[in-house]
């Protein structure tokens, strides 16, 4: 007999979200600082009674216990360099993802933290406009994606270049975990015992070519025109979020939104949401989601992840 889910009950299943990043300025200030330190402690002390000088980098961590009722608060975008993240909740699903600029961009003057952060923002304000029927409806990571992508493309933003992305839908009704995977920001699911039981493979046309969504640019407009670091990088948030739900132009903006299938991009090869590659996963109690960019999972192996 199926299992009948009543979403008045309200979801069935927690979790506990972490999110962790640090940005590639804290971090290289940091690590400079660290050297000084070690340099100077080296001349002044002996080495057998030296203490170690503790590597604490500034890495920044949000912990969130995503629970029936529980204060929740939407994450759109962070400042992690070329990296983004981002989380929102829909009814009984948390919705979750990584975004990874292209770093090659920074040659031709474009900066790609900027892509990444507004393709994250606009995925969160994606999600949180999914339409489901029931509570205890799943929301579709790929349809958030290409929503997201359409949307940055219908607003006509000054955000330039390539990122890959990674969202994931984990229904607190079911426990399903519903995956969309564009390029190497990958995951790896730990069961209750911290042993990996899935790894996801990284999706790329060829070695160091991951899939990505790309805007090329159309003039200057979007390429740096002075030194700014990363710490104010501007991105960019949907203009829907200006707008009344209930006008016309949203309703409009929504039908071009949901009618654009990236035939322009194809046309020129270059990868649309529709590439990208969706899994499922059904979780059990103390099981772990470990989802990245490939800036771990290219210098962390996963063995060291358990």
């Amino acid at each position: 007999m199926p299992s009948v889910i009543n979403a008045a009950l309200g979801p069935r299943f927690q979790a506990v979200l972490a999110s962790a990043w640090i940005s590639k300025h804290a971090a290289a200030k940091y690590v400079q600082d660290y050297v000084r330190r070690v340099q100077a402690e080296t001349k002044t002390n002996d080495s057998a009674t030296r203490e170690p000088i503790a590597f604490a980098p500034p890495i920044q961590v949000q912990v969130l216990d995503v629970a029936e009722g529980s204060a929740y608060e939407c994450l759109d975008a962070i400042n992690g360099g070329e990296d983004s993240l981002f989380h929102a909740r829909i009814k009984q699903n948390l919705v979750y993802g990584v975004a990874d600029g292209v770093g090659g961009w920074n040659e031709s003057g474009i900066d790609p933290s900027i892509f990444s952060r507004t393709l994250t923002a606009y995925s969160a304000d994606a999600a949180q406009r999914t339409f489901l029927l029931h509570d205890s409806d799943e929301a579709d990571p790929k349809d958030i994606m290409r929503r997201a992508f359409a949307g940055m493309r219908f607003d006509n933003v000054p955000a330039y270049g390539s990122a890959t992305e990674l969202v994931m839908s984990l229904s607190l009704a079911t426990g399903r975990l519903r995956t969309a995977q564009l390029g190497d920001s990958t995951y790896v699911v730990l069961d209750n015992q911290q042993r990996a039981k899935f790894v996801a493979a990284e999706q790329q046309h060829r070695f160091n070519m991951p899939y990505q969504l790309t805007i090329p640019p159309v003039d200057d407009s979007g390429r740096k025109s002075d030194k700014k670091d990363e710490e104010s990088a501007q991105f960019f948030r949907p203009r829907l979020l200006m707008q009344d739900e209930g006008t016309e132009v949203a309703k409009e903006t929504r039908r071009l939104i949901d009618e654009d299938d990236f035939a322009d991009l194809s046309v020129v090869g270059f990868d649309t949401p529709a590439e990208a590659r969706e899994d499922a996963h059904l979780l059990a109690h103390n099981e772990v989601v470990v989802a990245a960019t490939d800036g771990l999972f290219d210098n962390v192996r996963v063995e060291e992840v358990e």
